[in-house]
């Protein structure tokens, strides 16, 4: 492989990560914040051999190049020192935020958050009494997460079967879209646990001086009204990335989900993948949840794959077109584009995607294959019918695998042009068919967090309103034009989106 592979934390996922690759004969750098570094018991600590450097106290500052050859900077011990790595492994920890405040509650004896409630083993002891004696909230009034609702059912039913504990989940949406959860949601309603969902109005939750909490409601199903005072009450959690995790993000260019993680939601991405070829997050830097040995594993593969994976065609910047706009260097959603004396792209990095070559002022960027003067040729309508000839231009990845299998009438009269993202369609793409006989022109892009790229459908989308505006004013007409998202499986949508605009178009003749 040769530079060694750099891993950034010392959870589970970065201890077994560093022991696969080695045992795959790569030599690693395990860093982290912490000093002395921690050694998770289920997953052991490598000895400290010439193919392992351990560096505690670590914070990356910065990271160059592409996958094969990174150089990391870091502070260490106040003293500034770089790396020349193979590739990035992120593995640090989550944070769990306690919701209390937004119950408007605070902890005391009769409240705790769920992760206290794991760890000090909090639970009354079973005593007679109406209504429940501990009470769970679970995406009650925020979105829960999955993971905190199996937490939350195993602990209901835990104190319900083996304490002799009454126990009430108070839920409004609860997530149990993961293996399993829809079992173990029924497993602790056969067991007693009383669930109870809000859709509506929320219950009203006071505290009292001793701590203690009485819940009013009402019953949706029967609309009277109630109240619980249980003993304990538990309070569901909100995922989210450690400290340490959200600035590793920043400085290695990671895009991040909604939450933070150092993964966008993109099914492309999944299970470890980042938007920097070369960089993969495992463990909680990724997730909550995961399972270490399953991140670590996919781990290695990704990385083992980025870099031994041959660059072929990628993009290149031609020198003496360029005028050093840097407008691919903003665009670029892999970090391809280096910055020297001039921009550059680093073939290793280079997804192929060609949002730079179509955003591109000058033209300065060419693709072998996806040269922009090179696909009109490809366009020409094959034989002369009375169906509206169309231009379709397809996502590699997405629509064009639907237009294979869909069942299109007039087939003849319709060119598919496959792009490898969407967001390489550029404006002189999409006017080009109208002067070789296309009498409309079809856009298919990715749903939203589908795209590979992330980026290429939202250009599409833009790129295709400007031509549409441009069609209106030179008299063509704009509603020649369309733009519609696709999935691979789609076959039936692609072939209805094409029969649709052929009568649209068929209208624009009279």
């Amino acid at each position: 492989m040769g530079d060694p592979v750099f891993i950034f934390g010392d959870t589970d996922a970065a201890w077994l990560t560093a022991r696969h690759l080695r045992a795959a004969g790569a030599e690693v750098i395990v860093a982290s914040g912490r000093t002395p570094l921690e050694t998770p018991p289920a997953a052991g600590r490598l000895p400290e051999t010439p193919g392992v450097e351990l560096l505690p106290g670590a914070v990356p500052t910065g990271c160059r190049g592409a996958a094969g050859a990174f150089e990391v900077s870091l502070v260490v011990g106040g003293r500034p020192i770089t790396r020349a790595v193979s590739a990035v492994v992120i593995a640090e920890a989550e944070e769990r935020l306690p919701l209390l405040a937004a119950y408007g509650v605070a902890p005391a004896a009769g409240v705790v958050s769920l992760s206290r409630f794991g760890r000090d083993e909090l639970s009354p002891d079973a005593a007679a009494g109406k209504g429940p004696q501990v009470v769970f909230i679970s995406g009650l009034f925020t979105e829960s997460h999955p993971h905190m609702a199996a937490e939350v059912m195993r602990a209901a039913l835990k104190l319900q079967t083996e304490r002799g504990v009454h126990a009430a989940i108070l839920t409004g949406n609860l997530k149990v879209a993961s293996n399993g959860l829809e079992a173990l949601c029924r497993e602790a309603r056969a067991a007693g646990v009383l669930f109870v969902k809000f859709t509506g109005t929320r219950p009203e939750i006071r505290q009292g001086a001793d701590g203690r909490v009485s819940i009013d409601f009402i019953d949706e199903l029967t609309a009277d009204a109630g109240r619980m005072r249980p003993q304990l009450l538990v309070v569901d959690e909100q995922p989210a990335p450690s400290r340490a995790a959200s600035e590793l993000a920043r400085v290695f260019g990671l895009e991040t989900d909604g939450s933070g993680f150092g993964q966008a939601d993109n099914v492309h991405r999944l299970p470890v993948a980042t938007n920097r070829r070369g960089i993969v997050v495992a463990g909680g830097a990724r997730s909550i949840g995961a399972d270490p040995a399953t991140e670590a594993a996919s781990a290695v593969l990704e990385i083992l794959g980025a870099v031994a994976a041959a660059p072929g065609d990628r993009a290149a910047i031609e020198p003496g077109r360029c005028i050093r706009c840097l407008t691919c260097l903003r665009v670029c959603p892999h970090h391809a584009v280096t910055l020297e004396s001039r921009p550059a792209v680093a073939p290793a990095a280079c997804e192929r995607c060609g949002i730079c070559a179509a955003e591109c002022p000058r033209g300065a960027i060419r693709i072998p294959g996806l040269e922009a003067d090179a696909l009109p040729a490809e366009i020409t309508p094959a034989a002369s019918t009375a169906a509206p000839r169309l231009v379709a231009f397809c996502c590699s990845r997405s629509a064009a695998l639907a237009a294979r299998s869909a069942e299109v009438l007039d087939r003849e009269a319709l060119t598919v042009v496959e792009v490898p993202c969407a967001g390489r369609i550029s404006p002189q793409m999409l006017l080009g068919p109208f002067g070789r006989g296309a009498e409309g022109v079809l856009v298919l892009t990715c749903h939203a967090d589908n795209c590979h790229s992330r980026e290429g459908r939202g250009f599409a989308h833009r790129r295709t309103e400007l031509a549409a505006a441009f069609l209106a004013l030179s008299g063509i007409g704009a509603d020649r034009i369309k733009v519609v998202s696709l999935a691979a499986n789609m076959a039936s949508e692609f072939a209805q989106t094409v029969a649709d605009f052929r009568r649209n178009l068929l209208t624009l003749r009279t």
